[in-house]
């Protein structure tokens, strides 16, 4: 019977356990664009669902980690499969684990058309989103399918990637299999980082672009305007949506800086070391979980809102529900259903009070819209003589690019349509429960 040492034993298990995570999130992303959601209309869900379906073929991979290892394998625990499935693990490893970053510069192109471009969801839909799903895919079948006449895909640590057979062969020339496998790495690498070096440039912009425009719809801003409200309410959603597509950006890092660490250090010493194969066994398979956290996130924070007196686990439950679903307190629910009839009736008649008080004050009303009219015209006309004093064109300039930024906000909410003003949401849950 072979011996196993413990870091063999650690490097095959490990991975089961974090890749099974990253599975569970990728599939519970996947479900709900897809039952709950009318991708068809938004190109950002279907974005994150393709983004989802490449990491469950890289989660299935990593999940089996040792096992497609031919047996026998010297060293390498759970080692049970054959040559052939290998090569089956190597090739679905590289298509899952290359198109997962493309889908991320995908995602970010969108948010930059979207943001820096002020590009409307159909324009999106129509001129750009075929290249956002046929740049990842194509690229990501054709690296993989190349490595199986090369004989890429050998054993690389804990699962079949590309990799030079048998170990350190490159120093003597012997190899049988995978002779080219460092120069198939680089370009892997060139590749993944070259993806997020873009995503990384791409968020940076966006940043900036809403660092700027807040500043000018500040200044412009004017005590008495009218749309100050609004105003404030798009920048809020503005920032919000920029630091959703900045998790995307750390989840995304965190997951490839080790492992490309660890395969530089492959390629420089043409052995493994146990540390970094253990970080790269941690947090490579773990991208998956780290993606539906951050699109849990808006979700959980709105259900916070409402429910401020529950506890963090009982609010992520909650989330990871659509929001028909009756653990939200049923207020998407008729009101007539499963309602004692007393308390039925009282409701009515509260209703009704409601009303009746209504409109015994809509006169009055009335007339102080009509009074609160005659100030904001009096304002109004006083911000039109102090615009006319400023550069015509420059003025002209500075207003064109901020309605095409307070539209491109607008348009996100077929982006992130479940943030809300969380304020706003506490408020009218106080109002709610006091009638």
């Amino acid at each position: 019977m072979m011996h196993y040492t413990p870091q063999a034993k650690t490097l095959a298990l490990l991975p089961k356990f974090t890749a099974t995570l990253s599975f569970m999130g990728s599939t519970f992303i996947f479900q709900d664009v897809a039952l709950h959601k009318r991708s068809s209309h938004r190109v950002y869900d279907r974005l994150v669902f393709g983004l989802s379906c490449s990491d469950m073929v890289a989660s299935i991979v990593n999940i089996l980690s040792t096992w497609p290892m031919p047996e026998g394998t010297p060293g390498v625990f759970l080692a049970s499969g054959t040559t052939q499935t290998c090569t089956t693990q190597g090739f679905f490893a590289e298509l899952g684990n290359m198109a997962t970053p493309l889908y991320n510069a995908s995602l970010c192109l969108y948010y930059l058309l979207l943001f820096r471009q002020g590009w409307t969801e159909d324009m999106i839909r129509t001129r750009a989103e075929p290249i956002m799903h046929i740049m990842p895919t194509t690229l990501a079948f054709t690296i993989s399918i190349l490595g199986i006449p090369f004989k890429l895909y050998n054993n690389s640590g804990w699962l079949c990637w590309i990799a030079a057979y048998p170990g350190g062969c490159q120093q003597t020339r012997t190899c049988t299999r995978g002779e080219y496998a460092d120069m198939f790495r680089w370009i892997h690498y060139a590749i993944i980082w070259s993806a997020i070096s873009f995503v990384t440039a791409g968020m940076y912009a966006i940043y900036r672009k809403v660092k700027t425009e807040e500043a000018n719809i500040n200044s412009r801003r004017l005590p008495y305007d009218q749309d100050a409200d609004d105003i404030v309410r798009r920048n809020k959603k503005a920032r919000k949506v920029a630091i959703q597509a900045a998790l995307f950006i750390g989840a995304l890092y965190l997951t490839w800086v080790f492992t490309t660490i660890t395969r530089i250090y492959q390629i420089a010493t043409g052995r493994n070391e146990f540390a970094l194969l253990v970080l790269m066994a941690i947090f490579f398979p773990l991208q998956g979980f780290f993606n539906a956290l951050i699109y849990i996130r808006p979700r959980y924070l709105r259900c916070r809102s409402r429910h401020p007196e529950r506890g963090v686990l009982k609010v992520f439950v909650m989330a990871l529900y659509p929001e028909k679903h009756p653990i939200h307190g049923g207020q998407n629910v008729s009101p007539g259903r499963n309602m004692h009839p007393e308390v039925l009736a009282q409701n009515y008649s509260m209703e009704a009070n409601l009303k009746k008080d209504t409109r015994a004050g809509r006169s009055s009303a009335e007339e102080s819209v009509e009074d609160a009219g005659r100030s904001i015209d009096t304002a109004m006309a006083k911000a039109e003589s102090i615009c006319q004093s400023d550069d015509s064109g420059l003025a002209l300039s500075s207003r064109r690019e901020e309605k095409i930024f307070l539209d491109a906000v607008e348009e996100s909410d077929g982006v992130e349509d479940e943030f809300e003003d969380e304020e706003t949401l506490a408020v009218n849950n106080t109002e709610s429960a006091r009638r």
